[in-house]
């Protein structure tokens, strides 16, 4: 809601500043408000409202970065979401950043640019490479591997949006992040898992293997698959046991999965799973998968 609609409904601007103070009305950019049920939004739906609220108070904004990457659908894990990220035409040195806005100086040309439910955004590959240049490594590969995995972008794609980058800041930082790319990654957890197997020296494991019984049948598809040792990891979300679904639903996915477990065990191989917790303290992590290796090939 805008201050002209609210005004036009009867209200005063002292009862917009009343209900702002108060907690009623949440105010998004100096004249754009919504409801204070907002508050209960996730992060992302929040960046979203901040976003239209900007498409509404711009001029033909072309949005850029984080902005476009959560318009285009992709994680928003560990992207900078305080403020909303546009293009500002021409090739100014200095942007003009707000406390609101974020005004990237980088010109965007137009086969770089896609509408997307009526607003305008940088397109998969410029936006994968722009956050590359922005943001850290971890959430740059996390965000490129949803790209590829979502089939918004493919790797070549990604190089040549690279070499049309040539010469903006971040750029070294931004080919770093696409070297450790890999479209099979479904998650950002699964993303975080490779590179900590990377950055802890464990052997490089196949991702999103078939498991074969002796009969020629599909035991599961794992995460992850150490061959030459018989080991199997896989990283879980509760989201896949819990979002959504009633206490019987859950039961069944867990006993599922105890069932799937037994059967690979049965099978010969080890079984090593971690959740999000455990990628928070990477190092812990490792090491508990290269003792489950070292015992395995002892």
């Amino acid at each position: 809601m805008t201050t002209h609609d609210l005004i036009a409904r009867g209200a005063s601007a002292q009862a917009l500043s009343r209900a702002v103070s108060t907690g009623a009305m949440i105010r998004l950019r100096p004249g754009f408000y919504v409801d204070a049920a907002a508050r209960e939004l996730s992060r992302d739906d929040r960046h979203l409202l901040m976003v239209l609220a900007a498409d509404r108070c711009l001029v033909a904004p072309v949005f850029t970065h984080w902005s476009a990457a959560l318009v285009l659908g992709l994680p928003s894990w560990g992207l900078p979401l305080r403020q909303v990220s546009v293009s500002r035409n021409g090739h100014a040195q200095r942007s003009r950043n707000t406390r609101l806005t974020r005004h990237d100086v980088s010109p965007v040309e137009a086969d770089e640019i896609v509408t997307v439910g009526g607003l305008q955004v940088t397109s998969p590959d410029r936006t994968v490479v722009d956050i590359g240049r922005a943001c850290g490594r971890d959430t740059s590969v996390a965000v490129a591997d949803a790209a590829v995995y979502g089939e918004l972008a493919t790797a070549e794609s990604l190089h040549v949006a690279l070499d049309r980058a040539a010469g903006r800041s971040g750029l070294k930082k931004a080919r770093v992040a696409m070297t450790l790319m890999d479209g099979r990654s479904e998650s950002v957890a699964e993303t975080l898992s490779r590179l900590t197997f990377s950055d802890h020296c464990l052997p490089t494991p196949v991702i999103q293997e078939d498991i074969i019984d002796t009969h020629g049948n599909r035991v599961a598809r794992v995460d992850f698959f150490w061959r030459e040792h018989g080991v199997i990891g896989e990283c879980d979300g509760f989201g896949k046991y819990f979002d959504g679904h009633d206490l019987r639903e859950v039961r069944r996915r867990l006993a599922r999965e105890k069932d799937r477990d037994a059967e690979l065990v049965a099978l010969g191989y080890r079984v090593i799973h971690w959740r999000w917790a455990d990628l928070e303290r990477p190092w812990l992590l490792a090491e508990r998968i290269r003792r489950v290796l070292l015992a395995a090939a002892a």
